[in-house]
């Protein structure tokens, strides 16, 4: 079932079934702002504001709404490339989307007028799963340089941990802060301890990813369809950013936070000349 709604005090598109319900803030930036279980348990990180904390071009990303899970693109990290200007955590967050109906699917999209791309996703349900297909179309003369991320804060609970299809001893790079070791990099530590981020180097063309909750018994689950979206990201952060308690999974197309930095590594990715890239990300979760 797909409806009208609000989340908080901002217009909002719900997708509903047995099994989950998902909340989507076409008004802004298309976020992902609520994925619920049929139980009622919320397994996105909220924001404790009652009113929404909008996000517009020329704001301050980490001071507006922050939570759940919005895309990022195409960067993370603010920059100049080709003489663009790359906002911070992206613009695609930061523009309302059009949206359409269509049988049992939510269809968004945002044109990039600055950078000259067209932003579009589905979502719908299949086999209780929430399935996002994403197409980004580049219509420039020229191979433009991004990274995708999905920003996916899901809420914190002591002892929960980071899964995924990477090998226990893959090499991993801290981008900031001091997890205590390697080994335990992936757990959420009690409140209190300053927050981190790193990235598995390593890269597969099928990604799968999750969150285990031990105390509830469950497993959030993420998957990705090709090799567009093979890297992961990981940030844990147990409450000293904006006083909130999150695990964030970050599927993304390179092991970095900007394309700049990417290039200098070889590993930034591209859209080629008036083409486009296509993926689908799979969010659900199970009792283990």
């Amino acid at each position: 079932m797909i409806k009208k709604t609000f989340y908080k005090d901002r217009p909002a598109i719900s997708i509903e079934s047995e099994h989950f319900s998902a909340v989507f803030l076409h008004l802004d930036g298309g976020k992902l702002a609520s994925f619920k279980t049929k139980e009622g348990e919320e397994l996105l990180a909220q924001a404790p504001n009652k009113e929404y904390k909008r996000l517009f071009l020329d704001s301050d990303y980490v001071k507006s709404e922050c939570s759940a899970f919005d895309d990022m693109f195409p960067t993370i990290d603010p920059c100049k490339i080709n003489g663009l200007d790359y906002l911070d955590h992206g613009e695609v967050c930061r523009r309302e989307h059009d949206t359409e109906i269509i049988d049992d699917k939510v269809q968004f999209s945002c044109y990039l007028p600055s950078l000259d791309i067209t932003y579009k996703k589905s979502a719908y349900i299949q086999n209780n799963t929430l399935c996002i297909r994403y197409t980004i179309e580049n219509h420039n003369d020229y191979d433009f340089p991004y990274i995708w991320a999905g920003h996916m804060m899901f809420k914190g609970e002591q002892g929960a941990y980071v899964t995924s299809n990477f090998p226990k001893d893959s090499p991993m790079k801290i981008m900031f802060g001091n997890p205590e070791s390697e080994s335990t990099a992936h757990i959420l530590p009690c409140i209190g301890n300053k927050n981190y981020k790193f990235y598995y180097t390593e890269f597969l063309p099928k990604l799968k990813c999750g969150v285990v909750y031990p105390k509830n018994k469950t497993k959030v689950n993420v998957e990705l369809d090709n090799d567009v979206i093979k890297y992961l990201g990981v940030w844990v952060n147990p409450g000293d950013l904006n006083n909130m308690y999150n695990i964030a999974l970050e599927p993304c197309s390179a092991p970095y936070d900007s394309p700049q930095n990417a290039q200098k590594e070889n590993v930034c990715s591209y859209i080629s000349p008036k083409e486009k890239i296509e993926f689908t990300l799979k969010l659900s979760y199970s009792k283990i």
